[in-house]
């Protein structure tokens, strides 16, 4: 007789009903946990931070740039980055000394750098863990991180129309190419950090042309692939999982070896804003006039299809994506939704709020001109008549 049959014969009826309740208990925890994962997150925090400020207060200029990465808030102006956490606590406080801010950032990454000038930092979750000072000769063009910490930096040279250097997650540097007879506007490191990708904006029969040159590590000297972008200007890169770029003319999705997997063309609409930092998906604000900022809310898998779309009401003046949450910001209401946006929550905006983030869990900072609010989105569901037609 089997250990386990002994065990079944020598339990009284009532011990295994016991037994079989304790099971069926813990199940139900178990698929608890993973369909209401997100909800009990933002429980959490709710609760965590129930007795911290409401709001706090920030020194940034109207152009400064705020980001919401992970569960924290990223500042910069042209003096200070800093982190702040939720309620308020400062993190981290870097001083700089940047006349035009820029930033890029993949999964917990940051690069914040001067176009124009020489300051670099890169920045891990809270802390700052590498920076970069160019000699005098040599200016920034654009840097970016994929979501494995490698970090890519575009310079102007003299002698050399541009120079794209290459560093590892430990910032040393693995790859310079060195090019006299192209510009490069844009280099990302590929999401497998094999080889990198680089935009070379030019003409081709007197028009405007985007190329995009995919080197490998080993090649260095030649690229290994040349591909026309045709006359899309490149806006944004994320390099996570996969390449997004976001272009003025449509959203190209790229894998590592240099292989256009998907796209997702605006058929003549007007890009107004763009967030690629969603988890596998793109947020862009398309609409049909030129002037204001009014139009569609779209978002778009990896695979180039819509999970959803949402006409918008008034002027939207921001636009941000976290995981799978999306916001916007209108003149008269605050929008948050998840990705497929089949249902949104909406608040009025009454608070004279100019910009906003949002946090891992879908948790937002509102900005105001002065202050920094936290905003869990709450209240009944309005459902979109556009996604369920």
């Amino acid at each position: 007789m089997s250990k386990l049959q002994t065990l079944k014969t020598s339990l009284t009826r009532r011990q295994r009903m016991i037994l079989l309740i304790i099971a069926a208990v813990i199940l139900f925890g178990l698929l608890a946990a993973t369909v209401f994962r997100d909800n009990a997150t933002t429980a959490l925090r709710r609760l965590t931070y129930a007795e911290g400020k409401d709001d706090f207060s920030h020194n940034a200029q109207f152009n400064s740039l705020f980001l919401g990465v992970d569960d924290n808030l990223l500042v910069c102006t042209q003096t200070q980055i800093q982190v702040f956490s939720p309620t308020g606590t400062a993190e981290l406080k870097e001083s700089v000394n940047m006349s035009s801010p820029a930033l890029n950032t993949a999964g917990e990454y940051t690069v914040v750098y001067d176009v124009g000038g020489q300051q670099l930092k890169v920045i891990q979750g809270e802390k700052l863990v590498n920076k970069l000072e160019l000699p005098a000769e040599e200016s920034l063009i654009c840097a970016t991180v994929n979501d494995k910490g490698w970090v890519a930096v575009t310079s102007k040279v003299s002698g050399y129309k541009a120079v794209v250097t290459v560093y590892n997650p430990s910032f040393e540097s693995v790859l310079a190419i060195r090019l006299s007879s192209r510009y490069i506007s844009d280099a990302v490191v590929t999401p497998d950090c094999r080889g990198v990708y680089l935009i070379s904006p030019g003409q081709a029969g007197g028009a405007f042309e985007n190329t995009l040159l995919y080197y490998t590590f080993s090649s260095r000297e030649e690229p290994t692939k040349t591909l026309s972008l045709g006359s899309n200007v490149v806006l944004s890169i994320l390099s996570s999982g996969k390449c997004w770029i976001l272009g003025d003319q449509s959203l190209l999705i790229l894998d590592s070896s240099g292989v256009i997997t998907a796209s997702y063309d605006y058929e003549g609409q007007y890009l107004k804003m763009g967030s690629l930092q969603g988890d596998d998906f793109a947020a862009l604000l398309l609409s049909r006039s030129s002037s204001g900022s009014a139009g569609t809310l779209v978002t778009v898998d990896e695979n180039g299809k819509e999970y959803g779309r949402l006409t918008l009401e008034g002027q939207t003046s921001a636009l941000a994506a976290q995981g799978h949450d999306v916001a916007v910001l209108t003149t008269g209401e605050i929008i948050t939704a998840d990705r497929k946006l089949n249902k949104y929550r909406s608040e009025p905006n009454q608070r004279g709020i100019r910009n906003i983030a949002l946090y891992e869990d879908g948790s937002a900072a509102l900005v105001s001109s002065a202050t920094v609010s936290l905003y869990f989105p709450s209240g009944p569901r309005i459902v979109n008549e556009e996604a369920e037609s």
